[in-house]
């Protein structure tokens, strides 16, 4: 049998459905306080509207003044990848290449196991649904509550957040490179625990440095073991707006 002949890899067909495809952004993460310091801003998706009624009521009641929405805090994070390779047949160049490239590959995973802690501390409420064994009985419930008056009156689009397997029970509805409820709020299907839960919550924004740090080939290059030690990393900050909740799926009927 002939040998095997060295071809360049085959590109992969682009990333999975997940955070960076339904959050908003990524956007820029400032430079450079912005690294090790995350961001913060005051939301503008948050707060509702109050119902007023028009009569001739000679003592019309007061109005009701609500306090200004906390601010959000985005936290810094850092994914990174690394490789350890034997300096044979490789080029600098190429080892830098690919440590970077198996960041790209993982990067989305660890924005969204970033979320989910941020998500999961925020002390938001643990809602039941009428039929906890359906999927379809589970998102009504998590969207009545953002929603609703009786909840979080939550007036732009919501977004739901659940482990990979769930896409296909939960019967979402393509829009462009979205996946939707019927209601229109965004899923996003991710590395999140796979615990039966499924969180609710504003609007995501993640934000990201520009470019990726890849740790020059030389300085990492071990003489006793002729063997190269790369790191690529970059920051993140992940944060929702106003509200979350969250609500038990125990399999069953979709």
């Amino acid at each position: 049998m002939a040998p095997h002949t060295i071809v360049p890899a085959p590109e992969p067909r682009g990333l999975r459905y997940g955070l960076l495809t339904a959050a908003n952004g990524p956007l820029d993460l400032p430079a450079p306080a912005g690294h090790g310091g995350g961001v913060q801003y005051e939301p503008v998706s948050c707060g509702f509207a109050r119902l007023y009624p028009v009569d001739c009521d000679d003592d019309p009641p007061e109005k009701t003044f609500d306090p200004a929405d906390p601010w959000v805090t985005a936290d810094p994070l850092v994914a990174y990848a690394t490789l350890t390779c034997s300096a044979v047949g490789s080029t600098a160049q190429s080892l830098e290449a690919k440590v970077a490239r198996r960041l790209a590959n993982g990067e989305q995973s660890i924005a969204e196991q970033a979320l989910d802690a941020v998500l999961s501390t925020a002390g938001g409420p643990t809602l039941t649904a009428p039929d906890p064994t359906r999927i379809k009985s589970v998102i009504g419930e998590l969207e009545q509550w953002l929603y609703g008056p009786d909840g979080a009156n939550y007036g732009n689009v919501g977004y739901l957040h659940a482990p990979f397997r769930y896409a296909q029970v939960a019967d979402p509805v393509a829009d462009g490179r979205l996946l939707r409820t019927k209601l229109g709020s965004i899923w996003v299907f991710g590395a999140y625990p796979d615990d039966g839960t499924i969180r609710i919550s504003g609007q995501v924004t993640v934000w990201r440095a520009p470019e990726v740090f890849v740790s020059p080939a030389g300085q990492g290059f071990d003489r006793a073991s002729n063997t190269y030690r790369l790191l690529a990393e970059r920051e993140y900050a992940v944060a929702f707006d106003c509200v979350t909740a969250e609500a038990s799926y125990q399999e069953g009927t979709p």
